[in-house]
C-alpha cells in the first residue's frame, strides 16, 4: 500500500499498516539502519524511529549494540511456530516427507499457495552437505519454483491466468519462465505427470 493510501486510513488503522510495513522491511534484511528503512517504507525517520522503539520495548525488534542498525528478534518466529503447530497438514505430511527424503536423499518442501506466491510451511533437509537455500516462512513466486508449478498443474488454465494476473516476472536464472503464456504449457491436466525443476 502506498504511503498516500496510508494517510487516508483512520489513525489506528494507519498505524497498524505502518507497523507491519516496517516489520516486512526488517524481515528482508539481516539488519538495517533507520535511514534505509525509512526510504523503503516511505515514512519519515522520526516516525520509523518511534515505531521501532515501541517494537523494541515489546521485544519484537533488537538494536545492534550502540549502532543504528535494527533487526527482528525470534519473538515473531515463536508466534509463527505456534501457528504452524496448529496446522494438521504439517503433522500429517511430516512422516511422508521424511520417508521421501530418506529414499531420494533430497530436500523435501511442503508449501501453501498464497495469492500469487508459494509459502514454505515445512521442510526436510537433504542428507547431502549441499543444502537448498530455503526456509520455513519464506515466500517465492509460483512461476520460478518447482513446488509452485506443481500447485499450478492442478488448476485449469483460466484459474492459472487469474492467479498470475498482474504478476511482475523477474528472471533469476536462464531457465526462469518470464510470462504467463510460457507458463501455461506447464500447468493444467497435461502437466500433472511431469517432474518440475526450478
Amino acid at each position: 500500500m502506498a504511503n498516500a493510501d496510508l494517510d487516508k486510513q483512520p489513525d489506528s488503522v494507519s498505524s497498524v499498516l505502518k507497523v507491519f510495513g516496517i516489520l516486512q522491511a526488517l524481515g528482508e534484511e539481516r539488519e538495517i539502519g533507520i535511514t534505509e528503512l525509512s526510504q523503503r517504507v516511505m515514512m519519515s525517520k522520526s516516525t520509523v524511529y518511534r515505531f521501532l522503539q515501541t517494537m523494541k520495548t515489546l521485544g519484537y525488534v533488537a538494536q545492534e549494540g550502540e549502532s543504528e542498525k535494527y533487526s527482528l528478534t525470534l519473538k515473531l518466529f515463536e508466534l509463527g511456530a505456534r501457528a504452524l503447530q496448529n496446522v494438521d497438514l504439517i503433522r500429517s505430511a511430516d512422516i511422508q516427507m521424511r520417508e521421501l527424503s530418506r529414499l531420494t536423499k533430497e530436500t523435501i518442501h511442503l508449501g501453501a499457495l498464497d495469492e500469487d506466491s508459494i509459502v514454505y510451511i515445512h521442510k526436510i533437509d537433504s542428507m547431502y552437505n549441499l543444502r537448498m537455500y530455503s526456509r520455513i516462512g519464506r515466500r517465492n513466486p509460483l512461476y520460478s519454483t518447482a513446488i509452485g508449478k506443481v500447485l499450478l498443474a492442478w488448476r485449469d488454465r483460466d484459474e492459472v491466468k487469474q492467479i498470475l494476473e498482474g504478476v511482475e516476472y523477474k528472471r533469476s536464472t536462464e531457465r526462469t519462465i518470464t510470462s504467463t503464456e510460457a507458463l501455461l504449457p506447464v500447468s493444467g491436466p497435461g502437466a500433472r505427470a511431469g517432474v518440475w525443476r526450478r
